[in-house]
């Protein structure tokens, strides 16, 4: 019920009465006029037919000559913004007499506003009388309409009040407090609070708030006093309160906690930084945190400052390689849940904990004992050394793509140290020694997979027993480590069937060699200007290397990858149409490295590259409704930050040389320099010879000296083969399979306020299984009454690392003994939330103290 809906009424009333009456006239004598806004109601009375007529203290016989002579038809609302005056003194009693018991309009306002708020509760009338001031703009009325619940009481309107005031979300006491300190900080005359003071009574805000946060009530900076007593719970939390330099009382502290958490997981949370960041100067963290070793703010997540400390420390750790690697993957593991983590220091921690992991692999390297044979050689790389570079790799990019990473220029000194002259010259002695032994004169290693043989082993076959298309991609330089990091990303991916196949690439490994070897036939020949002819035809360019692809399968074709996916469905069908094999070459990395003036940029073309490929196969997949996807390789490549010392340059190769570069010479007559080792051909039944250089060296002409290849280096002789199978119909899964998890607590028994669950992965991570990442909280009915925790389980470890403690907080409350409360858990690993599971615990807690 409103206001226009009684007049309408009562206009229908008296017609309805006045049987044969054309029209109705109804006053309206309204105290609080002043402030009324009519048009609303003159428009919807008009849309009606009725018209609105002024009255004031000058027009009462003007009012009556226009009722009584002017307009006799049309139906009125007499409206006088002033009170009733007595009936001798009233000009118009006769009309208002006639008008009969409908022709009165007395707006019991605040009735008529309970009655429109579904308000039944008397009690509350009083305190809106008292607050009349607040009702009386719509714009307040609908938006308290939304705020307040059902079936209200007097506490519920206060509390939608202080949300409108305020703009709050709710009328929960934490989005109050939120969004009072986000109209004007934790100042007491901040906006919101003025608004409160003009409408309500600012103090109910301070009675609810203390209360709510088991604050003490203080007089004055009341609201700083409730956010400092909040701060300094969470902060208390997880440190020992005898090393805490302030001290703030609240009685319910996991309150105060939970309700700092759950504001920085928030969209509001760019207030509460800057709060946090003035009390971390306000009460001097840093020096309280310098007094203290790391260790007792492990799993304190309160303040900035405290990440600065865990940093230095792993950084001080790392720097005199005495840190212990399992010890700070937990430490990482805790720190992981902060805030701060996330937002300030994401790029610091990113760079650290892959130096960490590039330790772990730089102490399983120096444990290893030398390969046996070339088996071995190549088994110890593809299994475990590749890690190493692919960490490198990373760190570099992190290093060299963020800013403020200066602090960290000696220990980036440092790794790269080991890694160049350590770690890279370690490898050149192993594969030197399987060159000295074996590999110069017979290069295939028995067992491995070939790079000639990929044509035939692969593609054939498949041709030959489906009608399948199959496409290839071949990415030059994309060395076996990066083959291995899409491998990790491609499994990600739902119905999919991903493998990798580590292929020795043939020698000397560059691109002419490598691009002919991928193609199907023999290669026959080697042309003095260095082109390579397989099966009598040149591999040079796009149209020969069709030829030779379609004398083996004529529904074949060769495109380049980036021109090909960058065109139209219909465009790209009309290449495609009708073709069992499609090789898409690619060039991203070789063409930024193979100059000496991009070079520099070699790290940032592999993420490119990786980028590209992964548009192919969605493009190719989706588009083109691709089953089956190769990704390989022509070569890999060597790459150094620094310098190259003078020791690892080798004279020139002298002689008839058709090709080379900074690691290889092919031709006749073929000298070879120190530093150098020739390898025969007879593997590939070419008539002429090769020379390579050995280890890290390169020779003194031709191209950069950072990237290179062309030599027998694991990092550029070994090569990924990603075979990629999107699966089709019954055996396509609504979901990707991932590690099963259960709470392992033998008692599941609450006996206090802050307590432990150990959750166990029942599972490793594998290539069949994903991680799993569970939302976790405690639900009394469908109440959240603890944190809410989010948990990855992602361990390809043993029993012992695959299990987890989390700490839980319970909201301060009179539970009965032996209620029974839920740990819901949710599994948000996908694009969509779904329950994953329900554990039931007993509660006996007996005090909230």
């Amino acid at each position: 019920m409103n206001i226009i809906e009684e007049l309408l009424r009562l206009f229908q009333e008296q017609l309805s009465e006045n049987n044969g009456a054309d029209r109705a006239i109804v006053f309206w004598y309204d105290p609080q006029g002043a402030e009324r806004d009519l048009s609303e109601i003159e428009q919807a009375l008009n849309h009606e037919g009725i018209k609105v007529w002024r009255l004031n203290n000058h027009n009462a016989f003007q009012t009556k000559v226009l009722l009584e002579l002017e307009d006799t038809e049309s139906s009125y609302l007499i409206y006088a913004p002033f009170a009733k005056p007595k009936d001798e003194d009233n000009f118009l009693l006769d009309i208002l007499l006639y008008s009969g018991k409908h022709g009165e309009f007395q707006a019991d306002e605040i009735a008529i506003m309970m009655k429109e708020l579904r308000i039944d509760h008397l009690a509350i009338r009083p305190f809106m009388e008292n607050h009349w001031a607040f009702f009386k703009n719509k714009q307040r009325v609908a938006k308290f309409k939304k705020l307040l619940p059902n079936s209200p009481n007097v506490n519920d309107v206060k509390q939608a009040m202080m949300a409108v005031l305020c703009d709050a979300k709710s009328i929960h006491p934490q989005e109050l407090l939120k969004s009072v300190i986000a109209n004007g900080g934790i100042n007491d005359s901040n906006e919101a609070l003025l608004k409160m003071e003009k409408y309500l009574d600012v103090n109910l805000f301070y009675e609810l708030t203390e209360d709510y946060f088991g604050v003490s009530k203080r007089g004055e900076n009341r609201l700083s006093h409730i956010m400092e007593t909040i701060v300094f719970q969470h902060f208390a939390a997880n440190v020992d309160e005898n090393l805490l330099n302030v001290h703030y009382h609240s009685n319910v502290p996991n309150i105060c906690k939970v309700f700092l958490d759950d504001w920085l997981k928030s969209d509001e949370r760019e207030v509460l930084e800057n709060i946090l960041d003035e009390l971390e100067r306000k009460w001097n963290i840093v020096q309280l945190i310098d007094q203290h070793t790391y260790q007792a703010f492990i799993r304190c997540h309160t303040f900035s400052v405290i990440e600065r400390k865990v940093l230095d420390a792993l950084h001080e750790l790392l720097l005199s390689e005495t840190v212990l690697v399992n010890e700070w993957k937990s430490i990482l593991a805790e720190r992981r849940k902060s805030y701060w983590y996330k937002t300030r220091f994401h790029q610091e921690y990113q760079l650290l904990e892959k130096v960490l992991h590039f330790y772990e692999w730089k102490a399983i390297f120096e444990r290893d004992d030398v390969p046996k044979n070339e088996q071995e050689w190549f088994m110890f790389y593809t299994e475990k050394y590749y890690n190493i570079d692919q960490l490198y790799r990373h760190i570099r990019l992190i290093y060299m793509s963020w800013t403020n990473l200066e602090r960290y220029e000696e220990l980036m000194e440092r790794v790269t140290f080991w890694y160049e002259t350590k770690y890279l010259a370690t490898l050149g002695t192993y594969t030197d020694a399987m060159l000295e032994t074996k590999l110069r004169e017979h290069w295939n290693i028995q067992g491995v997979m070939q790079q000639k043989n990929f044509y035939p082993h692969f593609i054939r076959p498949l041709i030959e027993a489906t009608r399948e298309r199959v496409f290839v991609i071949i990415s030059d330089a994309l060395r076996y480590e990066i083959g291995m990091e899409l491998l990790e990303s491609f499994k990600q991916r739902l119905n999919t069937e991903v493998k990798l196949i580590p292929m020795q690439a043939t020698l000397p490994t560059y691109t002419q060699l490598g691009m002919a070897s991928l193609l199907p036939g023999k290669i026959t020949d080697m042309k003095e200007d260095g082109t390579i002819y397989v099966n009598d035809i040149s591999t040079k360019g796009l149209q020969n290397r069709n030829k030779i692809l379609q004398m083996h399968e004529p529904d074949s074709i060769a495109l380049k990858m980036e021109e090909f996916i960058q065109l139209s469905k219909d465009e790209g069908q009309d290449y495609i149409r009708g073709k069992r094999v499609v090789y898409l070459y690619h060039d991203s990395i070789d063409a930024i490295g193979d100059s000496s003036k991009t070079e520099g940029y070699t790290y940032e073309a592999v993420e490119n590259a990786m980028e590209r490929i992964k548009a192919a196969v969605r493009k190719l997949t989706g588009t083109y409704e691709a089953v089956r996807i190769y990704i390989t390789s022509d070569h890999g490549f060597l790459y150094q930050t620094s310098q190259v010392e003078r020791y690892q340059k080798a004279e020139s190769i002298k002689g008839d040389i058709y090709d080379g570069n900074r690691r290889f010479a092919i031709g006749k007559n073929l000298s070879v320099p120190d530093g150098a080792i020739k390898v025969s051909l007879d593997y590939l039944g070419l008539d002429c010879e090769a020379v390579i250089a050995k280890g890290l060296n390169r020779f003194t002409a031709g191209g950069g000296l950072r990237f290179v290849h062309g030599g027998a280096m694991p990092q550029e002789s070994i090569v990924p083969l990603i075979e990629y199978r999107q699966i089709k119909g019954k055996a396509r899964k609504s979901e990707a399979e991932r590690v099963n998890v259960r709470v392992a607590s033998i008692q599941k028994v609450i006996t206090s306020y802050r307590f432990v669950v150990p959750f166990f992965q029942e599972e490793k991570v594998s290539s069949e299984l994903q991680a799993r990442t569970l939302r976790a909280a405690f639900y009394r009915g469908n109440e959240r009454i603890s944190n809410e925790v989010t948990i990855t389980f992602d361990s390809s470890g043993d029993v012992s690392e695959r299990q987890t403690e989390v700490v839980f907080h319970l909201f301060e409350d009179r539970y009965r003994t032996g209620e029974i409360c839920i740990l819901r858990l949710e599994d948000v690993s996908g694009r969509t939330t779904e329950l994953y599971a329900e554990e039931e615990f007993e509660l006996k807690l007996y005090s909230i103290d």
